[in-house]
């Protein structure tokens, strides 16, 4: 890879620059976490965050596996 390449790992963008390295995290600042409830309104024992952009939920602990909605900057 060469000093000026980008490379993608688990949603974050590193982009190498030289000796002026410089990180761009692209991850969202989920929301939450929320408590997650049954069709019953009882707690599961689980919870959940949101994506601040598109709404996607996913389980705590998940998020580097989310799918984001289309148009998502994160999608």
């Amino acid at each position: 890879m060469s000093t000026n390449e980008t490379r993608s790992q688990d949603s974050t963008a590193i982009i190498i620059a030289g000796d002026d390295a410089e990180v761009i995290d692209d991850t969202p600042d989920w929301e939450g976490p929320f408590t997650e409830y049954d069709r019953y309104g009882e707690p599961t024992g689980h919870n959940y965050v949101r994506c601040p952009v598109c709404g996607a939920e996913v389980l705590d602990g998940e998020t580097s596996t989310a799918s984001h909605r289309p148009a998502c900057r994160y999608e």
